[in-house]
Parts: C-alpha cells; structure tokens; sequence
C-alpha cells in the first residue's frame, strides 16, 4: 500500500461558508469551492473509507460547529494548542511508544478451590 499525502484543510467560518453556498466565486480569490470540489471525492465515506489523509485543522477563529460535516470522522486540531499531536500525525509518528514484549510468555494457573 502506498502512503497518501496528508492533505491539511484550514477551518474557518469562511471556509465552511464557502464550501456550503451555491454561489460561484467569481471574484478570483482563494477559489475555495473549486478545490473543495476536486479533493472531496478522494473520501467516500459510503463506500467505507476511513478519513486518514484530510486533516482539518481549527484556527483562533473557528470552531467546532466550523468544521463541515464530510470532516466530522476524524480527529480534529485546533492552532496552537494541538501543534505537537499535529506534527506527530504529519510525520506519522506515535506519541507513546509500546513497551517490548518478551519472545517467550510465561502462563501461571492458580487452581480456584469452590467451598461448600
């Protein structure tokens, strides 16, 4: 399997604003409903697709209710305060390394006596 671009979506009022309004944007701009439309279809939640490569991302503005609903399956970041878990996840590093397990477990039963 060949690892995905993380894709970082910037959530703002505008943003979802954008994407949501049935009006073309027409004065140039950052044409946000134009990329919208070329990287939804890379998440089809119908068929099963679990949300890894979309990072949204809440900036000092934003909010929760900000962030548009194809987004509301994955973890969300807010800036500054998740910077670190956001870098880890870019690099795709863990934060908590699991301990190593030993080659060879050791079992130990212990009878149960029942007492009338």
């Amino acid at each position: 399997m060949i690892p995905s671009t993380p894709i970082i979506v910037a959530i703002s009022p505008r943003y979802k604003a954008d994407i949501e309004s049935c009006v073309v944007n027409t004065r140039g701009g950052l044409h946000t409903k134009y990329i919208y439309s070329m990287v939804r279809p890379a998440l089809d939640i119908k068929k099963g697709s679990l949300n890894f490569r979309f990072i949204p991302v809440l900036f000092l503005d934003a909010s929760q209710k900000d962030v548009p609903g194809w987004l509301q399956n994955t973890r969300v970041y807010r800036w500054p305060r998740d910077m670190d878990d956001l870098l880890l996840r870019l690099l795709r590093e863990e934060r908590f390394v699991p301990p190593p397990v030993p080659v060879e477990l050791t079992v130990f039963i212990t009878p149960v006596v029942a007492t009338p």
